[in-house]
Order: structure tokens, then sequence, then C-alpha cells
């Protein structure tokens, strides 16, 4: 397939049942010069076999099929398969709104840019009902590669989900850049967009929502949580700390390492709640201490960040400084409420 403008990478595991609009969702969109890669990944259902039929209907597609090595085997997969000039990715149960791969594609020739974000809408879905929906929100802009650190906190308002962007792939392959395969539950796209924003791209933000990322509760593995989910995101700290040191962040932005890890502290707390893992009280607060090992976290705490955070939002500020001062039953009941004594 000549001049392949986009390479649009979707890896499908046990998604019979969402496949199909996903897949149509790509397909109908206006845009044509680009190919859609699904890295079958050991499906035990009917998935395997609907990416075949969706070839034999459409030249653009390309199917892989391998064994179940997780989500970022499966995108790596697709990345080494990949010929298009820009990487795009979408999830087996996620749909793409129209124009987004016209409009985002001719902002990155217009400004040469290595990364092009735009907005998503986060669909939560349960039983077959939408229970709720919001939307990424933040500014337009043009940053270079040598405007990047002065700019980066507008461009971190983007999120991290790298559905919400595509990538130059000449970019990636320079900086070898791709999935670390030992994350299974969840962190390997904050993990990617770290990688790439430790490289200072030239990035082009567009606010307009191109993306629905639908969390079902039956299907996703971001609902899934487990000690890879903890390891995985200490992981990806110590590469946003190296980030923020090597771009002078923090000379730009004061708060925003203390906020940024206070915003983790609590997504981990809700992490080992009881609505996400079945385990006794004392190993939530076990996982709790692990996480606090983290050598991001053994830093001494600058006062001067702490007081400006604590000005901006004193909720914030509390959870950082029980996590802090290792204050863990404290700050566990303080974000997940009344707990029954029996859990104990």
């Amino acid at each position: 397939m000549p001049d392949i403008k986009i390479s649009i990478i979707v890896p499908v595991y046990n998604s019979e049942k969402y496949l199909p609009e996903t897949a149509q969702s790509i397909l109908k969109q206006s845009f044509s010069d680009f190919e859609l890669i699904l890295v079958d990944d050991g499906s035990k259902d009917g998935s395997g076999k609907i990416c075949d039929q969706l070839a034999a209907k459409d030249t653009r597609i390309k199917v892989i099929h391998k064994t179940n090595g997780g989500i970022c085997s499966a995108r790596n997969a697709g990345l080494k398969e990949a010929a298009g000039e820009y990487i795009a990715f979408c999830d087996n149960d996620d749909i793409y709104l129209p124009g987004l791969l016209e409009d985002n594609y001719a902002l990155a020739k217009k400004y040469d840019a290595d990364v092009v974000r735009y907005s998503r809408s986060y669909r939560t879905v349960k039983d077959g009902k939408v229970i709720a929906e919001e939307k990424t929100s933040f500014k337009a802009g043009v940053y270079s590669s040598s405007q990047f650190a002065a700019n980066f906190d507008q461009i971190n308002k983007a999120g991290e989900g790298i559905w919400a962007g595509i990538y130059r792939r000449a970019f990636l392959q320079k900086n070898q850049i791709d999935f670390d395969e030992t994350m299974k539950f969840g962190y390997e796209d904050l993990d990617f967009i770290t990688k790439i924003y430790l490289c200072s791209p030239s990035v082009v933000l567009n606010p307009k929502t191109y993306y629905v990322w639908i969390m079902r509760y039956a299907h996703s593995t971001s609902g899934k949580t487990d000690i890879n989910n903890i390891t995985s995101l200490m992981k990806c700290l110590e590469n946003k700390s190296r980030l923020v040191t090597q771009t002078g962040i923090e000379t730009q932005i004061p708060s925003f390492w203390v906020e940024e890890l206070s915003r983790r502290i609590y997504t981990i707390v809700r992490y080992v709640s009881p609505k996400k893992v079945k385990i006794p009280f004392g190993k939530r607060i076990e996982l709790l201490k692990y996480f606090r090992t983290a050598a991001v976290f053994q830093q001494p705490t600058d006062k001067k960040k702490t007081k400006a955070f604590k000005k901006q939002s004193k909720p914030g500020w509390l959870i950082w400084y029980l996590f802090d001062k290792k204050h863990y039953w404290l700050l566990y009941f303080l974000v997940t409420g009344k707990q029954r004594l029996s859990e104990k």
C-alpha cells in the first residue's frame, strides 16, 4: 500500500461484541490514506475471525495473529508492522469520531509536529447503560521542541491516553520509544507518553473532541488491579521524575510535581478500596506502604512547593501530607469513606 499517511494500531482481545463498531468508526473516516492494523492477541472468542473477515473486505486492513502477551505486546507488534508517516491508536471497544484523522493529520503537516494531541470523551458504561461522561479540557497551542519545557503545564493538561493523539513514526523510531511489556494492568499509556515527552517533541494541541474512550465494567482492563498496577505506576513516576528534572519544569511551575504526585496517591488509595480489590483491610494498607517505597517519595519535601499547592488545593495537599507522613489509615478512610471494623 503506497503513501500511507497514518498507521492505526488496534490491539484486539476477546472483543467480538464491540470490535465491528470500533472498526467501522475508523473505516468510515473521511481521510482514507491509512492502514488499520488489527493485532489479535490470542483471543479466545470470535475476535480473530472477525479481524480476518474485516480484512477480506478492505485492503487497508492488516491482521496480526499472535499468542497472548498483553496490550503492550500487541501494540509493539503493531508498531513493528506499521508503515505510516504517523502512528495512531485505538482500543478494541472505543470509537473514532468524524474528522479525527483528516483534521489532526492536517495540523501535523501544517506545523511539522512530532505529536498532535486532541480531546477525548470518557464514557462510563455499566450493564449497557451510560452512567457518566466527561471530556478533557485544554487550550489550543503550537509548541516547538525548544518551547516544550516552558509550556509543559499546558501540554500535560491534554492527558496521557495514547489514543488521544497521533505520533510521527520517525520520531518514535529515532528515540526507540515503545511499550513496556512488563506492564499488564494499566499505566502503559502514561509510560509511553512520558518517554515521548522526555525527548522534548514539537507538539500541537487540538481541543476538539475526536475520540470516545469507553469504560465498560465487564470488559475494560483499566478497571482491574493487582500489585503489577502499583509497580507499573511506581516505574512511571520515576520516568516522570526524570522529565521534571531534565526539562526544568519545576522551575517553571512550582506546584506542578507535588500536585501530580498527590493525584497519583489518590488514585492508588482508590484502587485498593473494597470496590476494586477483594483483599483484607490490612493488605490494603500494606499496598499503600509498598507504594510509599517508590524512590520519588524518598526525596525531601520542598516546603515552598507544598505551601503553594496547599493554597491551590487543600484537599489535595491533605492527601499528600498524610501519605508523606505515613498516616496510611487516616488517608485510607479520608479517601474511601467508612469501612466496617470487621474488615481489619
